[in-house]
């Protein structure tokens, strides 16, 4: 009993100090009136993690409740933890990481430094994603060409796309051989994450019986079982407004297994074509996040 009384008053301290340190212009709150405390108020924090102000004030005070994982994975996104706190988070909790990976990268926050890195590639689309293959973070160029913004959360993913977003089924040269290929990568990432066995490799097994269960064509070129490392690949696109695009898709491992996905301009035309891409207004944002 003594060490769950030690675990909840660490949590306690954890998530105080984790609220204290952020303000609200950091959530996109208006600072209001004059606030006697530093950080977020915890209706405010328990309002943006859509959990109860009583409920979340429990479990701030170290009381014996019992945080579901998916509540757990809201508030370290809230709080905008990184992968070594969130998984902090868990254990102080008594949770286990989520089955889909909450605990995992899926719930850290995107590094500033990736985020520099994929705004430092325009004209170039980029976007980063992680082991589950959803896209997590994006330049301008590539909400430009592929409106991730728009996207609902649960289709913002790369295999996804491939299949169900029709624009990229028209744009796409050879579309067939680079969809069988997207499948070839998707099996040999399920591989590598050591199968059924853990929590990323469940998460890409779900992936692929959705693409199965939604896709003909997918259920049929799966059954061929092959399997490609995810590499760097020349396309071809036919955009409807600016024309032809000659890419090299390149993609560069970062910690966490978040993967940074580059379409690169293959030449000068393409580059120029690009920038005509991106509206004037949009040149300047930062990268998005899921």
């Amino acid at each position: 009993m003594a060490g769950q009384d030690v675990r909840r008053r660490a949590l306690s301290n954890f998530l105080r100090t984790r609220r204290a340190a952020l303000t609200p212009a950091d959530v996109g709150i208006a600072p209001g009136v004059r606030r006697r405390t530093p950080g977020l108020r915890r209706e405010e924090l328990a309002l943006l993690a859509g959990v109860g102000v009583t409920w979340y004030t429990w479990l701030e005070q170290g009381r014996d409740i019992n945080p579901s994982p998916e509540v757990l994975a809201s508030l370290a996104r809230t709080l905008r933890l990184d992968a070594a706190e969130t998984a902090y988070l868990f254990r102080l909790a008594g949770a286990g990481p989520h089955p889909d990976g909450y605990g995992d990268e899926a719930s850290a926050g995107v590094p500033e430094a990736l985020r520099r890195l994929l705004d430092a590639q325009a004209p170039a689309p980029a976007f980063l994603m992680d082991a589950g293959w959803d896209v997590r973070a994006w330049n301008a160029p590539a909400q430009a060409m592929f409106e991730f913004a728009a996207m609902a959360p649960e289709d913002r993913n790369l295999a996804w796309m491939v299949f169900a977003d029709r624009r990229i089924r028209v744009r796409t040269v050879d579309w067939e051989r680079h969809a069988r290929r997207t499948l070839a990568e998707l099996r040999a990432a399920y591989g590598e994450q050591g199968g059924a066995g853990s929590p990323r490799a469940r998460r890409l097994a779900a992936l692929i019986e959705r693409l199965r269960s939604s896709f003909p064509e997918a259920d049929r070129w799966l059954d061929e079982h092959r399997v490609s490392e995810k590499a760097g690949a020349e396309k071809e696109v036919r955009h409807e407004v600016v024309g032809v695009l000659r890419l090299d898709q390149v993609v560069l491992r970062a910690p966490g297994g978040l993967q940074v996905v580059v379409a690169s301009p293959r030449d000068e035309e393409t580059g120029e074509r690009l920038r005509r891409l991106v509206p004037a207004s949009s040149a300047d944002l930062a990268s998005a996040r899921a």
